[in-house]
């Protein structure tokens, strides 16, 4: 599949954009986390504090004042809570904000243990900081703890937060992107532009003035375009003098076998025949001279030919040709299928594929063309069946050569089949022979699109 610049940079620095949106969420929710954890822990730790400060001990029985210097262990429904435990887990005290909970913390007494943790249980999850101390003998666990229901809502609506704000400015950059690369392409855009009014002959060089980078490009490209046509109007006047020098020679010949053959000398008659032979193999010899030259050379300029119509116009002269032989022509075409070729080279190519055809059948012919897949390519397959002897394996390489007939028996030098394949090579496509459904050869055309 193929992808256009514009997009492939797009699904790149989306695709950076991502992983980075990524990176950024999960680096600043770890450091809000850390953050949010020290000051509980510092908060907590100053809570257990107070509560050591406040303790004493009587008679080895634990004492607590009434009402402790910190206001939030005296307030019911503040959210710290002080408690203090004996080795087994007993609770020797808890604070006023702590009467209505419950809690099911197993403590594993330590002298030297200062911990800092998260506890979850039936009664919920709350943070804990628990610190073991002997005081006057007495082993004691200080504990203060804070819900942690608060911490997780301020976490989800910050992590909902940092997103939803990442993501419209990662879509903002993406817009910015967007036209960024489209005010960027403009000169990649127009020289396309151009190269596809090249292709389709509106003009015939790149015109307009290209940024900097491209400069050298398009003077290139002028350069290669320019020297192509010269090229090939050289060749093509070249190709027309020979055959307008030609032309008085083979003229002088026609008008001798005429007038030979208005005679009614049996000498004379075999005269006209071979001259006739021989004006008939020149021609073929300059056609086929001028339609090399201007193959071999094709230029940048891409055309489109219509199947149909080129099988139409075709078949409607080898009707007239072979009329006697009521040659019985069926059509399977794609609607509105193209060549990537010009219409004079589609007309040699299939001109000579169905003549052949028409010259050797018994009665039947068949033309089907689509579009096939291949190689990651899309090409134009056109088969051009027939019901006559066919081809024989061992033939099928050497026909495609100059000068080699399939059938001897028939008129013809052998170089249309040739001239065809200059004009196959030329469009970087190929023709195969098989063997035909109705029994004589198939010839199978694929050209690319």
């Amino acid at each position: 599949m193929k992808y256009s610049l514009r997009l492939r940079v797009l699904m790149a620095s989306g695709l950076i954009l991502l992983i980075s949106v990524g990176l950024i969420v999960f680096s600043v929710m770890k450091s809000f986390e850390r953050v949010q954890l020290d000051l509980i822990k510092k908060e907590l730790a100053v809570g257990t504090n107070v509560l050591l400060t406040a303790a004493s001990i009587v008679d080895q029985k634990l004492v607590m004042p009434h009402r402790m210097p910190d206001e939030r262990f005296n307030q019911v429904e503040s959210e710290v809570l002080g408690l203090v435990l004996d080795r087994k887990g007993v609770v020797l005290w808890r604070s006023h904000s702590s009467l209505d909970e419950i809690l099911y913390y197993s403590v594993q007494f330590d002298e030297k243990k200062m911990d800092f943790s998260r506890y979850s249980g039936p009664e919920g999850s709350y943070f804990l900081y628990d610190v073991d101390v002997v005081l006057d003998g007495v082993p004691l666990t200080f504990l203060t703890m804070i819900p942690a229901t608060e911490y997780e809502e301020m976490f989800v609506a910050f992590r909902s937060n940092l997103l939803i704000s990442l993501s419209l400015t990662a879509l903002m950059m993406m817009i910015v992107l967007w036209f960024g690369m489209h005010w960027s392409l403009i000169p990649i855009r127009k020289l396309a532009d151009n190269l596809q009014r090249i292709e389709s002959g509106h003009t015939s060089r790149l015109e307009g003035v290209y940024s900097r980078e491209l400069v050298a490009l398009t003077d290139a490209l002028n350069q290669l375009l320019n020297n192509e046509r010269q090229q090939r109007e050289r060749y093509r006047d070249a190709m027309a003098d020979l055959a307008h020098s030609l032309k008085t020679p083979l003229a002088v010949l026609q008008s001798v076998q005429h007038s030979q053959t208005m005679q009614k000398n049996a000498g004379c008659e075999e005269v006209g025949i071979i001259i006739k032979e021989q004006v008939h193999r020149m021609n073929q010899i300059i056609n086929y001279q001028l339609q090399r030259a201007v193959t071999r050379q094709r230029g940048l300029v891409k055309h489109q030919t219509d199947v149909a119509g080129t099988v139409g116009r075709i078949s409607r002269t080898l009707n007239k040709v072979y009329y006697d032989k009521q040659v019985e022509l069926s059509t399977d075409i794609e609607e509105g299928i193209q060549f990537s070729a010009e219409e004079q080279d589609a007309m040699e190519v299939l001109g000579n594929l169905l003549e052949n055809a028409y010259r050797l059948c018994l009665q039947q012919v068949r033309v089907c063309s689509q579009t096939v897949s291949q190689d990651g390519k899309c090409w134009v397959l056109c088969q051009v069946d027939d019901d006559g002897a066919g081809v024989p394996e061992n033939r099928r390489e050497d026909i495609l050569k100059r000068g080699v007939r399939a059938d001897s028996r028939t008129k013809g030098q052998g170089i249309g089949l040739a001239v065809a394949m200059d004009i196959i090579d030329s469009y970087d496509g190929t023709l195969t022979i098989g063997d035909s459904e109705l029994g004589g050869a198939s010839f199978k055309l694929m050209l690319p699109i």
